[in-house]
């Protein structure tokens, strides 16, 4: 008796501590949509042009709705005008890799600033990254 009511005791205990643990172990690939890398930036008089890459989940879908470039201080927010290498409001695949590289155009910034964000607008929440020029 004392023998049955020990092992439903340590079938408990350990039921409880692996349900707990998996719950730990699971990661929600939705709170953060990707990361950003920027490679280089054209500070033209036509046009600021920016060569990124994003980095996702292999093997799942994203969207980018729009893009916008802010500069602190009298220049403001820039929305992008153009984007290669996905089309924006439509749905993209992450492949094996879950990089994608980017060109995005947005208007001309009217020099080189010290610093920037750039806000990518997705289907799963916003994401903000802020860089320095060098």
């Amino acid at each position: 008796m004392q023998n049955r009511i020990l092992a439903s005791i340590i079938s408990a205990i350990a039921y409880i501590c692996l349900n707990a643990g998996g719950a730990h172990a699971q990661k929600d690939v939705r709170r953060v949509p990707f990361a950003v890398a920027v490679d280089s930036v054209e500070w033209r008089d036509d046009l600021t042009r920016v060569y990124c890459r994003i980095t996702g989940h292999p093997h799942t879908s994203g969207r980018i709705d729009a893009v916008a470039m802010d500069i602190p201080g009298a220049r403001g927010s820039h929305v992008a005008s153009d984007i290669d290498g996905v089309d924006f409001r439509r749905y993209f695949q992450w492949e094996d890799d879950g990089v994608i590289v980017l060109e995005i155009d947005f208007p001309p910034a009217g020099g080189k600033p010290s610093d920037y964000s750039l806000k990518f607008t997705t289907v799963n929440g916003d994401v903000e990254t802020w860089f320095k020029t060098r």
